[in-house]
This record gives C-alpha cells, structure tokens and sequence, in this order.
C-alpha cells in the first residue's frame, strides 16, 4: 500500500472536481495477473486490496486527505462483511463505488460496490475509526475537522441488522453479554 500513499500525495493538490464527502466516489480498475486465482476469476482476498485503494481514494476525491493528515487522523478499518456475487474475470475492467454511510458513537459505516457490466459484483460493508495520536476519536470529533455542508440521514436497516450481528458475535465468544455497538 506504499504505492497508494504515494498515489496520494501525488493527487492531493491536484484535485480539481471535488465530490462531497458523503457522495458516492467511483474508481476504476482492470484485473490482471497478480489478481486472478486459478478460475481466472479475482481471488476472493484481492476484493479488500480494491476496496482499500478505493477507501484512499474517498479522501482524495473529497478533498479530505490533507486535512486527515494535517490533524494525524488514522483510518483503522474495524470490521468488514463482504459478499461475493458474482465473478469478475481476468482483463475486466470494473469499477469500486464508495459511499459513506453515516456513523454511530464509535463507528463510520460505508458501504463498497464492485460494478462491472452494470453488474453488482461485489458488495462490502465497512466499519472504522479514526485514531489520533493512537486513541480512538469519536465521529463527531472528526466531523470537526471535515467541512460538510449536508448530514448523513439515519444509518439503513441493514446496517442496524449488521451491528446486531457483530453484537451477537462478541456475545457468542465471551461469557459475558455484550450490551454495547459491536
């Protein structure tokens, strides 16, 4: 990922048609060699390589990656539920759509689509936080540092059924229930 953060600095200043923060942020790709499996099909593993790419991408198509790094901001992806629908093939050119959905009192949420043909490919939930100076920073603090003129409207149902689940899990391996945001 060096070559992302280099891809970055490069692009920061460079950014002339800037996107809110909150709209959906689109970047290209095309599978190669170092992609495939042997069914000539990306390997499962690779999906979160594109969409981490993609997730650097957000801060530069916002105009937002200066200001995360000017206020040593940390992006830490918590926790991601991918589903894998149908294949993209070695040559295919494909597209990663980025969307920021909202946050809750700890976590980001984002929604990732895999688009090729037209086709949902691909499609990722996303959680996350944003470390500063090591510490984990609530999303309204780091709205601070952000200019948004629009707000994200209340978190989609399936996003509540996901945070159940992650809920459900930590309770399924500690003896303790865990009432809290997983």
């Amino acid at each position: 990922m060096i070559s992302e953060l280099i891809r970055c600095f490069y692009l920061r200043n460079k950014q002339t048609n800037t996107k809110g923060f909150f709209d959906t942020i689109t970047r290209s790709f095309r599978v190669g060699f170092r992609h495939i499996d042997l069914n000539l099909h990306i390997n499962n593993a690779k999906y979160l390589m594109f969409l981490e790419k993609s997730r650097w991408d957000h801060a530069i198509q916002t105009n937002t990656f200066n200001t995360l790094l000017k206020n040593k901001l940390n992006f830490i992806v918590a926790g991601v539920e991918v589903g894998y629908i149908r294949e993209i093939r070695l040559f295919k050119k494909f597209d990663v759509e980025t969307t920021y959905l909202g946050w809750d009192d700890k976590y980001f949420y984002l929604e990732q689509k895999c688009v090729a043909d037209g086709k949902l490919c691909n499609y990722s939930l996303v959680k996350a936080v944003f470390l500063q100076k090591g510490k984990v920073i609530s999303p309204e603090k780091v709205m601070t540092y952000i200019p948004v003129e629009q707000r994200p409207q209340q978190l989609p149902e399936h996003m509540q059924i996901w945070k159940d689940l992650g809920i459900a899990k930590r309770n399924f391996t500690t003896s303790e229930p865990i009432d809290n945001a997983a």
